[in-house]
């Protein structure tokens, strides 16, 4: 449905199923805060040091408007100089505590901000790396890039940006109607009338700012999708001839976004005109009786100058407060992204998980099943083998027959539905992530690289790494001798996922990089890949010639592979075919 069209069905919807709606979003905004109030509990010192600040402000405007009143009526009427000095000091001393009072309230607000921001930026960032494998092969990485950044920020917003600007304008809005009764109560109770005005404009347009901001930030994240997967795949969509089609998926999501901002411009065109007629209204009301009161010397003219330009400030907080409601429920829409994505149970341990105890190595598998979130069928069932320790070993069979499923298994990237996987007799999933990652490690089959140099890829899992231990490793996957030949060798970077480099040179450098990490035990995943049948030869000699310190299990569909394991295992009803002609 349009945005326009959205728009439409809200303005013409009952009052009773708006009232319905409004309250329920208020209990979701009071559901958000109550959410993310423990992160600004630690910072509760500080927020009220901001608030001390938020109500020196609007004081130092009350003794300003005094002080006018006083040069009206002390200096200019009477045309006497003999005051104008002292009130000149003191205007100027108001001015530099108010020059100090606004840096402080901004800084601090700023370094509250940024505190809150920092440790919400880590803690989603670290929840999104937490998540299981599964969850992160079916979100988009456009959509989950823009909850990390403009979301997280939105969530900011919501807690402490603007909750400060309208405490702050509610502080001020206190302290200057205090001001304005206690100059001339007639006068302050009447231009009291536009309260109710702003009120029903800011509730009237609040839910309809909701409604775009949430379909305009939707419309970002798949902006974002569309971007990251079309310029991820620029060679792609250059060889098939799909520039046009992704320029038109790009363009379409675009042009949503852009409705939803003429939408909110429309809003704000209609809401705007009406808070300025209020305004109005409330300076006409005021002048009107003014006159009477001066006409009656309730009140001289320096007085009701001096009232007016109080008047006048309170529009500002009375603004910022109409507006409120309309700003929460837009940075809702982006917080409730943010939560949804919190919301998404992380792949952590037992609250019993120990550390997996050291061994030699041996794998297990016992009537193990696992079926992704989605799909109508398992990727493994009841699937049984065993690998001793120090065994080569290679596990064969169709696309999908589950290979690298069990690769994940054994790595804790995924937990089995039912079954055991164990190594050294241990059930993995009763064991930390961290200490099964140490005993295991995994060759993917995309060969993941970062945008650094050759040598920060390769100690990425061996950080502490002599460079004589990172080229022992690099000349056994046979990598040394390419490495060498780059502009600046180990120290030559290689772009972004390694595309300075050809798919053969990557999957070796993925095979030195596991093989420089200690463990018991080596998942390859198509350690072949991109390898012509002497390359591949040459590197399953360098892996099996070494000394057996570690159990190797292989996935590949490579028949060159299967010359140089100690067994062939395979998911399908050839298995026994294939462990015959493996010995």
């Amino acid at each position: 449905m349009s945005v326009r069209r959205r728009l439409a069905r809200a303005l013409q919807a009952a009052p009773e199923q708006s009232a319905l709606v409004d309250v329920a979003a208020s209990m979701r905004l009071l559901d958000i805060a109550r959410r993310f109030w423990p992160r600004l509990r630690p910072l509760r010192g500080w927020l009220l040091l901001g608030l001390l600040l938020l109500t020196a402000a609007p004081a130092i405007s009350v003794a300003e408007a005094m002080l006018y009143q006083r040069l009206v009526d002390d200096v200019l009427v009477p045309a006497a100089f003999e005051p104008l000095l002292v009130l000149a000091l003191l205007y100027v001393g108001l001015n530099l505590a108010s020059g100090v009072v606004s840096g402080a309230d901004d800084y601090l607000s700023t370094y509250v901000s940024q505190r809150f921001l920092v440790g919400l930026r880590r803690d989603v960032f670290a929840h999104v790396l937490s998540l299981p494998a599964a969850t992160q092969d079916r979100r988009r990485l456009g959509d989950t890039l823009t909850r990390l950044t403009s979301d997280v920020a939105a969530v900011e917003r919501f807690m402490v940006s603007q909750v400060s600007e309208g405490l702050g304008a509610l502080v001020r809005l206190v302290v200057l109607v205090g001001a304005l009764l206690w100059m001339q109560w007639q006068l302050a109770l009447a231009s009291l009338v536009v309260a109710p005005l702003f009120w029903w404009v800011s509730t009237r347009f609040a839910r309809l700012t909701r409604d775009v901001s949430r379909e305009r930030r939707r419309r970002g994240g798949s902006l974002g999708s569309v971007t990251e997967e079309s310029l991820g795949n620029a060679a792609l969509m250059q060889s098939y001839g799909r520039e046009d089609q992704a320029v038109a998926a790009y363009d379409g999501h675009s042009r949503a976004i852009a409705g939803a901002e003429l939408a909110a411009s429309r809003i704000r065109a209609l809401f705007l005109p009406l808070v300025d007629l209020a305004e109005l209204i409330g300076v006409l009301v005021v002048v009107g009786l003014g006159v009477w009161a001066l006409s009656t010397d309730r009140l001289t003219l320096g007085g009701l100058l001096a009232f007016l330009t109080l008047l006048m400030q309170c529009f500002g907080p009375v603004r910022t407060l109409a507006d409120l409601v309309p700003s929460l429920y837009s940075a809702s829409a982006g917080v409730e992204r943010v939560v949804e994505l919190l919301d998404e149970p992380a792949g952590g341990d037992r609250e019993d998980a120990s550390r997996l105890p050291a061994g030699p190595g041996a794998v297990s598998v016992r009537e193990a099943s696992f079926t992704y979130p989605g799909t109508p069928r398992p990727a493994l069932s009841g699937l049984t083998l065993d690998v001793a320790a120090g065994e080569v070993v290679a596990l064969v069979g169709p696309s999908g027959s589950g290979k690298s499923t069990l690769g994940r298994l054994l790595a804790r990237q995924l937990v089995a539905d039912a079954g055991v996987v164990a190594i050294d007799g241990h059930d993995v999933a009763a064991h930390t992530a961290a200490s099964v990652r140490d005993a295991v490690t995994v060759v993917h089959q995309e060969q993941l690289m970062l945008d650094a140099t050759v040598h920060d890829n390769l100690v990425l899992g061996s950080p502490h790494a002599s460079r004589a231990e990172v080229r022992a490793a690099a000349r056994a996957a046979g990598a040394h001798d390419f490495i060498e030949r780059l502009p600046r060798g180990y120290e030559t970077r290689i772009g972004q996922r390694g595309r300075a480099l050809s798919g053969g040179q990557r999957q070796r450098l993925a095979v030195a990089r596991a093989l420089l990490r200690p463990g018991r035990v080596l998942v390859l995943d198509e350690p072949t890949t991109g390898l012509d049948a002497e390359a591949a030869r040459r590197l399953m000699r360098s892996l099996t010639a070494r000394p057996r310190e570690r159990t190797i299990l292989v996935l590949t569909h490579d028949p060159v592979v299967l010359e140089h394991v100690d067994r062939v295992l395979s998911l399908d009803a050839t298995e026994r075919l294939l462990e015959e002609v493996a010995r």
